[in-house]
């Protein structure tokens, strides 16, 4: 009996190195390269993953834009870029209109991607939210859109 319990502690052990060896293998991974920017006036589409979210074009991962109507484009723009700041981002590029931004997950300090572009067209900033590693998030980026909006909001009401 006292060997099958060693026994399934080694293996235990063994599964949970492994797992942390894994994460942290993903964490190196998502510190290089990823895949943001602008494709014909658009937000890049998300894959067929569930680690995704873009209100460009709008899909059934339930994120709309942010609506801009009744306020100047600098001043929603700038608006924008304080809720992105005020929920952990630190912008990377902002350009004409264009904004990509990177988050950190806690723990294994996973990088993911923000983005957003102005429509002034339609009067709206698109939202894109996505991991740059996996295939779920367990919702992580719908709450850091659904943060960033209720930053946004907040800050439109003073």
């Amino acid at each position: 009996m006292n060997k099958l319990i060693k026994g399934s502690m080694t293996t235990i052990l063994s599964l949970a190195a492994f797992v942390v060896v894994a994460l942290v293998a993903l964490s190196i991974v998502s510190r290089s390269g990823s895949s943001h920017g602008v494709m014909q006036g658009k937000l890049l589409p998300c894959k067929h993953t569930q680690n995704c979210v873009c209100t460009e074009p709008f899909d059934n991962r339930n994120a709309e834009p942010i609506h801009i109507s009744g306020l100047a484009a600098e001043t929603a723009w700038a608006k924008l870029k304080n809720a992105v700041i005020s929920a952990g981002g630190n912008i990377e590029t902002e350009d004409n209109g264009y904004l990509w931004a990177t988050f950190r997950t806690p723990v294994f300090r996973f990088i993911d991607d923000f983005e957003a572009r102005l429509d002034m067209e339609q009067g709206v900033i698109h939202l894109r939210s996505a991991s740059r590693v996996g295939h779920g998030d367990m919702g992580a980026n719908k709450k850091r859109l659904q943060k960033i909006v209720g930053q946004y909001e907040a800050g439109q009401q003073q």
